[in-house]
């Protein structure tokens, strides 16, 4: 997935705050979604390019809090592997985690942030 500039910024100044990423499907799945839960936690149809830094410190937040060990490495659990394609896939806990996480906690300490840029009362299409 190569995703807009946008997309691409968010995963750089995510792998600054945190040199453990490491670009991948993860990465752009994970940026994706936190993009699309602040979107419409904004009532909003497009991010403004203020809100990349937040919206990146959210996604670094998403791969410490659900693959970090008990030694502060990120705990990559792998669950394949395949030789000549050179692919790697990880388990699904970044994954689960932001299943299993609602917009409070995953947004815990940014609300704040958000706040002057959310959009309240608005109607729908």
């Amino acid at each position: 997935m190569t995703g807009s500039s946008q997309e691409t910024r968010i995963k750089e100044y995510a792998k600054l705050l945190n040199n453990k990423i490491e670009d991948g499907d993860l990465l752009d799945f994970v940026t994706l979604e936190v993009k699309d839960r602040v979107l419409v936690y904004l009532n909003d149809d497009e991010l403004d390019t203020k809100l990349e830094r937040i919206v990146a410190r959210i996604v670094s937040g998403v791969f410490t809090e659900s693959l970090e060990s008990k030694d502060g490495e990120l705990a990559h659990n792998i669950s394949s592997v395949s030789d000549n394609g050179q692919t790697v896939s990880y388990s699904d806990k970044v994954k689960s985690y932001l299943v299993s996480t609602d917009d409070s906690e995953l947004f815990s300490g940014f609300s704040k942030l958000l706040a002057p840029y959310r959009r309240v009362n608005v109607a729908t299409r």
